[in-house]
């Protein structure tokens, strides 16, 4: 047994399920070529089939990245500069993917917090509530939900930006290494 003997055993529940990332890969297929233990290990060991749960607390990025939506939302709304609004929500939306990895967290951060101010905003607004009506209310949710969805497609189009990038910066990582393989 080497010394690479006890990574590669942590490593080979996420090599057999094709979850790891090239150089790690790499590192593993090249262990596995030259070592007899691991090899049997390979060949003997069962995928589990637990899934790593997601943390459930929120951190300083998260906290972050929320205060960050409603201050777009904020100035967005205020300001009224559509270009400003436009270019700053898809950067938001480009960095949240980039740092969560995930499309369905880009779409609650954008657009729960935005929803939220809007309501809360036209609440106190006296041109939107007047009577505190059943059908002033409805109104009220269906322009919040509009207004969350604005920002939301904005932020959806820098996260699809964002995932371009990743994928084109993938392609040429993989190249320059088959290229410096051979």
């Amino acid at each position: 047994m080497s010394e690479d003997c006890p990574i590669v055993e942590d490593l080979l529940p996420l090599y057999k399920k094709q979850m790891l990332q090239a150089p790690t890969l790499l590192y593993v297929e090249q262990h596995l070529a030259s070592c007899l233990h691991c090899q049997q290990l390979f060949s003997s060991k069962p995928i589990q089939k637990e899934y790593i749960p997601m943390k459930k607390t929120l951190s300083f990025f998260h906290l972050i990245f929320i205060v960050l939506s409603f201050m777009f939302a904020i100035n967005s709304s205020l300001l009224g500069n559509q270009m400003g609004f436009v270019i700053s929500y898809a950067i938001f939306g480009c960095l949240s993917y980039l740092f969560y990895k995930d499309i369905w967290i880009v779409f609650i951060i954008s657009s729960v917090p935005v929803f939220v101010w809007a309501i809360i905003d036209n609440l106190t607004n006296e041109l939107y509530i007047t009577t505190y009506s059943l059908t002033e209310f409805g109104a009220l949710l269906m322009g919040a939900g509009y207004i969350a969805l604005l920002h939301t497609i904005f932020a959806l189009v820098g996260a699809a930006f964002a995932i371009l990038l990743r994928k084109i910066f993938k392609i040429n990582t993989n190249t320059k290494k088959r290229l410096n393989s051979h």
